[in-house]
């Protein structure tokens, strides 16, 4: 690093004498050497941002009392209004040329909860492919579950994010414990609880009382086979914390395979030890979805491959009876996520990849890495596949929507070190984050170049500063004038070092039309 600081400094002082050289001698001849020397002030200039409109603005924070934030705080907020554009896809990044805040305000609920500011800015316009979509119709898909009484029932509220509404069945295989039944009057008030919530869920006994975890979990083949009608076209294998984000992308994926050929689509495990050591084969919390020509495969010989099961895992025994009587290959769909690995998964969710389905993130699982996706996921209401999906923003900032806010202090987003002379506001270059690449954040040593590389190194602290999603509601934006329940609230949180105090971040999307805002996507 020593030899390059005297050849920046000749290289400052010669670009400087230089303008100084061209500015007097247009002193002299200023209409001559003009157009020279607003080529020199472009090139020494950073590129101007899209114009930032700031309005006075006044908030009422008493919303923030169940915090117990430790006061005072750092805070700012914006509101975002989602455009449709129906043709615009899911980049895994969309490149803005405008800051996502403005200015943050010192905020003491102690002394006032009214914020008054004059540095507010405008509403974001964010373009998505769908704004306030119906529920996808999924009336082709029975889905099946197995799992403990006591799971399913809190359960309810992650399934009410992705299920109702949407015409599609599933039935639940429920037990106690393995050595007790569940309780009839239990599964019918669960069963009403499903119902009222718009779920066409029925919640019943496993097939043979008798019957081991991976012969539940197998059974279920022929419960949702059984269960088909005309409309019928796929079955799903499910974990209790399987997850699908989107039924309309899940159902645009079926629409490229005929179910009546017969398939069996999957994902493998992203751990390569999994896969070589179990087989090629769909795991099983990532999603199983059979075509009804498969199940009705798989239902025949339900009897002789549920009697002689090699293993106590249930999808492996599907995988097995599907090869040991048919000549179908798993179809691997990568963007299905089994989710096999451990600690802290920040860098999966933030890598803006595309995401069908979801695993391992509730309370108690192998990952051990537990998240609220019932509140991560409500912002889905407004715009639907902009769930996790990022924008990345002027100021260092990357938005991982529903997860976290994310800023690089010292430039590596951009690969601009901030600072600098002469108004460039660039202090030097930096190593610039290739946001293609996944951050591996993941405690395990683990062979993922099948499935999650792209990858690079977790970054340091002191390069990536990480503000994750506290809370989301539904609010409010205007019911003066009847505009109630139309906006999701996301509080995003970073708890203060030592010294520094708390720092809270708040969007406020709502759906609905505005210019579009300039940027740039990368697939």
């Amino acid at each position: 690093m020593g030899p390059r600081k005297p050849l920046l400094l000749v290289v400052f002082l010669t670009i400087f004498a230089s303008v100084v050289f061209v500015a007097r001698l247009g002193a002299q001849d200023g209409s001559r050497l003009q157009p020279h020397l607003q080529k020199v002030e472009q090139w020494i200039r950073p590129p101007k941002e899209a114009h930032l409109e700031y309005v006075s603005c006044e908030e009422h924070l008493g919303w923030l009392e169940p915090y117990s934030f430790t006061y005072p705080i750092q805070y700012v907020s914006r509101d975002i209004v989602t455009v449709s554009v129906p043709d615009s896809g899911r980049p895994s990044l969309t490149v803005m040329e405008q800051p996502l805040f403005g200015e943050f305000s010192t905020v003491d609920l102690g002394a006032s909860q009214v914020l008054n500011s004059d540095k507010c800015l405008s509403p974001l316009a964010l373009e998505v492919p769908r704004v306030l979509v119906r529920p996808a119709d999924a009336s082709n898909m029975i889905f099946g579950l197995q799992t403990t009484i006591g799971r399913l029932k809190n359960t309810v509220k992650h399934l009410a994010r992705w299920l109702p509404n949407t015409n599609a069945r599933l039935y639940a295989i429920v037990i106690e414990s393995e050595e007790k039944p569940a309780d009839d009057a239990e599964m019918a008030a669960l069963e009403k609880e499903f119902h009222d919530q718009g779920m066409n869920v029925s919640v019943i006994h496993p097939v043979s009382p008798t019957d081991s975890f991976a012969q539940r979990y197998f059974s279920l083949g022929s419960v949702m086979y059984q269960a088909r009608n005309g409309q019928t076209e796929w079955i799903v294998f499910i974990d209790d914390d399987t997850f699908f984000p989107s039924m309309h992308d899940l159902q645009l994926m079926l629409q490229r395979h005929n179910p009546k050929k017969p398939w069996y689509i999957g994902s493998l495990s992203e751990d390569w030890w999994a896969v070589d050591h179990y087989g090629l084969m769909g795991f099983g919390g990532a999603g199983i979805l059979l075509s009804i020509t498969m199940a009705e495969t798989l239902d025949k010989y339900t009897p002789d491959c549920k009697a002689h099961l090699r293993t106590t895992a249930g999808d492996i025994s599907v995988m097995d009876c599907i090869y040991q009587h048919s000549s179908v290959k798993l179809t691997h769909i990568p963007e299905l996520h089994q989710v096999d690995m451990h600690g802290d998964l920040s860098g999966f969710y933030e890598s803006g990849r595309e995401i069908l389905s979801l695993h391992h993130w509730k309370e108690g699982s192998a990952a051990g890495y537990k998240l609220e996706m019932e509140k991560m996921h409500l912002v889905a209401d407004i715009c639907d596949d902009c769930f996790l999906r990022r924008w990345q923003f002027s100021n260092e900032i990357l938005l991982s929507n529903g997860f976290s806010i994310t800023q690089y202090p010292q430039g590596h987003l951009t690969g601009k070190k901030p600072g600098g002379v002469l108004g460039t506001g660039v202090g030097g270059v930096v190593d610039k984050i290739n946001l293609g690449e996944m951050e591996n954040t993941w405690a395990d040593e683990i062979n993922v170049l099948h499935s999650l590389a792209p990858a690079r190194p977790k970054m340091g602290d002191d390069i990536k500063t990480s503000y994750k999603l506290l809370d989301s509601m539904w609010i409010d934006s205007d019911p003066e004038h009847h505009m109630q329940h139309d906006t999701v609230r996301q509080v995003y949180f970073k708890e203060g070092a030592e010294g520094e105090k708390d720092t809270v971040m708040v969007l406020n999307w709502h759906a609905g039309t505005a210019p579009p805002t300039t940027s740039n996507t990368l697939g």
